[in-house]
C-alpha cells in the first residue's frame, strides 16, 4: 500500500495537469501507432533508445515554438515532509530519461518525432547540488514549498487523506488517477471505471479539491518561457489575479513590465523569495507572482555584487517572458518585456 506522501505527490500531479490546462498541456493517456508510446500493465510508456520509461502523467504542448519540434512534457511531483527536499538522485533521473527518449529514432519519419521535456515539483524544495544540475541540463524544478502555493497544498492534503483508504491493492493508484481526471476532465474515464467500488469515494475527493483549486486563483496556473534554462509557475496574489491578467493581455498581448523581489531569502533558509510582477503602464491591472530557483536566489543574494546580479538578471534571462495560453479553441500568445522602474 502506497504511503500517505506517496498519494500526496500522486494527486499533486493530477492538480497540476489540471492547473495546467489552460497553458495547452493536454494529458496523455493512450498509446498512437507511430508515436513512440506503448500501454503495459502499470500504464503508459515511451520508449527510449536505452529503456522503455514509465509516464505517469505526461503532456502534448498545443504549442510548437519555432524551429523546434513539437514538444511533450513529464510532470513529476514530490509531497515529501518539510525536512526532506528533492535530491540529486530524481533530477539526475529525470534527465537521464529524458536524454534516452530524445535519442529514440520514432519509426514513421519526422511527423512522429518529439522533444521531451521535464518538470519536476516539489512541495519542500529542492537540494542545492539537485538545482545546480537542473539549471545545467535545463530539467525545470518548480518549488511549491512558498507561502504563495499554501492553498494548493492544503487542497491536495486534504483529497490524498480522503483517498488514502482506497489506494491499497493492485490497480488502486490507476483507478485513482482515472477517476480524479474524469472529474477534473483531464481524460476520459476508461470503460471499466464505473464498475469499481471505490470510485464514488474517490469522485468525492476529486470534485472537493477542484472546488477547492477553482477558488485559489481560479483554478489555473500560468506557465512562463524566460530566455532561461527554467520555466516560471505563474500564479496570484489574490483569488482573482489571473482573471485580471488575462482580461489586460487580451487588450495588450504584448506590454512591458515591472519587476520586484518580495524581501530575500535568509542566509541558509532554503527557500527561495518571491518575485512580483506588474504591468508598467498600469501597476494596478494586475499582480503576478512566481519563484526562481534557489540556486538562482543565492547567486543574486551574493553579498559583493547582489545588486549588479539582480540587474543582470532581470535584463537577460527575465528580459522577455512568453506565456501562452489556449481560450476556447484559440491559441494565445502574450510577451511580456521587463522595463526598468524609474525612480
Amino acid at each position: 500500500m502506497p504511503t500517505i506522501y506517496q498519494v500526496r505527490g500522486y494527486v499533486l500531479e493530477e492538480a497540476l495537469a489540471w492547473l495546467l490546462r489552460n497553458s495547452g498541456y493536454q494529458l496523455i493517456v493512450t498509446a498512437s501507432p507511430n508515436s513512440g508510446l506503448a500501454s503495459n500493465g502499470a500504464g503508459l510508456t515511451v520508449r527510449g533508445r536505452g529503456a522503455d520509461h514509465q509516464a505517469d502523467v505526461l503532456g502534448d504542448f498545443a504549442f510548437t515554438p519555432p524551429f523546434s519540434l513539437p514538444i511533450r512534457m513529464f510532470v513529476e511531483a514530490k509531497y515529501y515532509g518539510r525536512a526532506r527536499p528533492v535530491g540529486l538522485n530524481l533530477v539526475r533521473n529525470a534527465w537521464a530519461t529524458v536524454a534516452d527518449i530524445n535519442e529514440f529514432p520514432v519509426a514513421g519519419g519526422p511527423h512522429g518525432r518529439y522533444r521531451y521535456v521535464y518538470a519536476l515539483f516539489s512541495r519542500s524544495g529542492f537540494t542545492d547540488d539537485a538545482q545546480q544540475f537542473a539549471l545545467a541540463h535545463q530539467i525545470s524544478l518548480v518549488d511549491l514549498s512558498l507561502p504563495m502555493f499554501a492553498a494548493l497544498r492544503r487542497a491536495v492534503r486534504e483529497a490524498a487523506d480522503s483517498v488514502l483508504p482506497h489506494v491499497g491493492g493492485a490497480g488502486g493508484t490507476a483507478t485513482m488517477r482515472a477517476a480524479f481526471r474524469s472529474v477534473l476532465g483531464t481524460a476520459s474515464p476508461p470503460p471499466d471505471l464505473a464498475g469499481s467500488p471505490t470510485v464514488p469515494a474517490l469522485h468525492d475527493a476529486a470534485t472537493a479539491m477542484k472546488a477547492r483549486l477553482e477558488a485559489y486563483n481560479g483554478g489555473e496556473f500560468l506557465l512562463a518561457f524566460p530566455p532561461a534554462p527554467f520555466i516560471l509557475t505563474l500564479t496570484g496574489t489574490t483569488p482573482a489575479s489571473v482573471e485580471q491578467f488575462t482580461g489586460y493581455a487580451e487588450r495588450h498581448p504584448e506590454h512591458d513590465v515591472h519587476l520586484r523581489r518580495d524581501g530575500a531569502p535568509s542566509s541558509g533558509s532554503g527557500q527561495a523569495s518571491r518575485w512580483l510582477l506588474s504591468p508598467a503602464a498600469a501597476p494596478a491591472a494586475y499582480t503576478l507572482t512566481f519563484s526562481l530557483p534557489e540556486h538562482v536566489e543565492g547567486w543574486i543574494t551574493d553579498e559583493t555584487d547582489g545588486r549588479a546580479n539582480t540587474r543582470w538578471l532581470k535584463r537577460t534571462l527575465l528580459s522577455a517572458i512568453i506565456i501562452y495560453r489556449w481560450v476556447g479553441e484559440v491559441p494565445k500568445v502574450y510577451q511580456l518585456r521587463y522595463t526598468p522602474q524609474r525612480r
